[in-house]
């Protein structure tokens, strides 16, 4: 396998998808450790409605298109990736958190 090179300095498509298969698999392991922090915080949470913290997500959301922009990159399209990702972590903490208490988990909730 050739090592990765910068995106600049790539000479063929095979370079190119070697970089993004190298940053996908980053991402989602990025994702996972992300999943750490997640289910650390359900043990600060003392009920269950206390874990979407929705003035939290609107400051999260609005640094994340900030952060966007600063990469050059589309707020909007950011926005709507956090979103998602936020709200599936919300119902995975949810899950986790009623784990954690002896509680069912209702199957309507995002899979795993």
């Amino acid at each position: 396998m050739s090592s990765l090179k910068q995106p600049e300095a790539c000479e063929s498509l095979n370079d190119i998808r070697i970089g993004i298969d190298s940053l996908d698999k980053e991402i989602v392991q990025i994702l996972a450790k992300r999943m750490g922090y997640v289910k650390a915080a359900a043990q600060f949470k003392p009920d269950e409605q206390s874990i979407p913290a929705p003035e939290r997500v609107v400051v999260m959301l609005q640094d994340r298109k900030k952060w966007a922009e600063q990469a050059g990159l589309s707020a909007e399209y950011v926005e709507r990736l956090f979103t998602d990702i936020i709200d599936w972590y919300i119902n995975q903490q949810i899950k986790h958190w009623r784990s954690e208490h002896g509680l069912s988990i209702p199957e309507s909730s995002h899979s795993a």
